[in-house]
């Protein structure tokens, strides 16, 4: 009975420092700082490692206002990387994409209906 006393807070404190890391990365738009999209698999890689493969991320545009009658394009999309390209595979369309050397930053050819202001190609932030 004691022995299972001792391993009993031994597991936990095990589990506890075996939680793995969240993958997720959030990130901003630049310029106007209402869009969001949020990698669900770590951030987009262009080493060989990543090229092709599919991956997913979220995408959270700002809230439209009450007399639209576009529907709210956010929600999840998939994509793989193909050279300076990001491929939406619901679409089949391919996009512009590169990040920064500093990994802090991205470009990517806007795939989303334009809120007003914002140009073909947007940047985003790291948060």
């Amino acid at each position: 009975m004691r022995l299972t006393l001792l391993y009993i807070p031994m597991a936990l404190l095990l589990a506890a420092c075996s939680k793995s890391q969240s993958l997720e990365e959030r990130w901003l738009e630049k310029s106007q700082r209402k869009e969001v999209i949020v990698f669900r698999n770590g951030k987009p890689d262009s080493s060989d490692m990543y090229m092709g493969e599919e991956r997913s991320f979220y995408f959270q545009t700002r809230p439209l206002p009450p007399s639209s009658s576009r529907a709210s394009e956010s929600g999840i999309y998939f994509y793989s990387l193909a050279g300076d390209s990001l491929i939406l595979k619901t679409r089949q369309e391919k996009f512009y994409f590169r990040m920064s050397a500093d990994g802090r930053s991205f470009t990517i050819g806007r795939f989303f209906t334009d809120p007003g202001g914002l140009g073909d190609l947007v940047i985003f932030e790291k948060q």
